[in-house]
């Protein structure tokens, strides 16, 4: 049987692992893009955007409102990727536990 110091000290690890992560997947770009590339949308691990890139054929001023849709089925599509990486790593470094954990901020 494991005792109650092994498992605090198992979970330190962990926790210092997910911390790690956090800060791996902040550095990680992810980019979506819609319309074949019209509009290109850039976001880290987390999701956040970072950038968004408006093709010049959308960038004359006369489709405001498809350009809008573009931009969100962009950054949708880039957030969707980053959560999967997001999922995977973090599925590497807590095996079967299972997520969120409370307290780690998963």
């Amino acid at each position: 049987m494991v005792g109650f110091g092994k498992i605090m000290e198992m979970g330190q690890k962990l926790q210092k692992r997910v911390e790690e992560l956090q800060e791996e997947l902040e550095n990680i770009e992810v980019s979506g893009s819609s319309r074949g590339g019209l509009v290109t949308a850039i976001v880290d691990g987390k999701g956040s955007i970072r950038q968004v890139r408006i093709g010049k054929a959308l960038a004359n001023g006369k489709d405001e409102e498809i350009l809008e849709k573009l931009i969100v089925a962009a950054v949708g599509d880039a957030q969707q990727k980053a959560s999967k990486i997001s999922k995977k790593k973090m599925k590497k470094i807590t095996g079967r536990l299972p997520i969120p954990l409370p307290g780690l901020g998963l």
